[in-house]
């Protein structure tokens, strides 16, 4: 029998999950959480709004992840001096910690997953995959 792409694109994502699981646990942050702080640390005064479409979860998913990172003090929330009513998101010290930290715990996952593979081919395979991401077209932007 012969596998899918799904079947390969679950295991990575538990391997993935596992590895990043284990590098969160010190900076005490969830791997769910961290999409959000990706999404603010390149896009710093975006709204709660912009940060729920883009990374295509519901309103209501988007207000309690904030308030999580508000609370655990990763996340500023503060209204827009252009609009009372809107609100304007920005990382902490500690948010910028981590969002200056996953981009090392990415390449080291890579270094991990790649060891064996080599260049051309990783090339390639990162060259389909992101023709994949556009043919789909709702992948998440961070």
């Amino acid at each position: 029998m012969q596998h899918t792409l799904s079947f390969f694109v679950a295991g990575l994502q538990k391997d993935f999950s596992e590895f990043c699981n284990e590098r969160l646990q010190d900076l005490v942050i969830t791997k769910g959480l961290l999409y959000f702080i990706l999404y603010i640390g390149k896009h710093p005064n975006c709204s709660p709004s912009n940060l729920s479409q883009e990374l295509h979860f519901d309103s209501g998913h988007t207000t309690r992840s904030i308030d999580k990172l508000v609370k655990t003090g990763f996340v500023l929330r503060k209204k827009s001096e252009n609009d009372k009513r809107a609100y304007i998101l920005k990382l902490t010290e500690n948010g910028n910690k981590v969002f200056e930290s996953s981009y090392l715990m990415f390449s080291q996952w890579d270094e991990k997953i790649f060891k064996d593979i080599s260049t051309a081919d990783r090339q390639q395979l990162i060259s389909l995959l992101e023709k994949l991401v556009k043919t789909k077209g709702d992948f998440i932007h961070v």
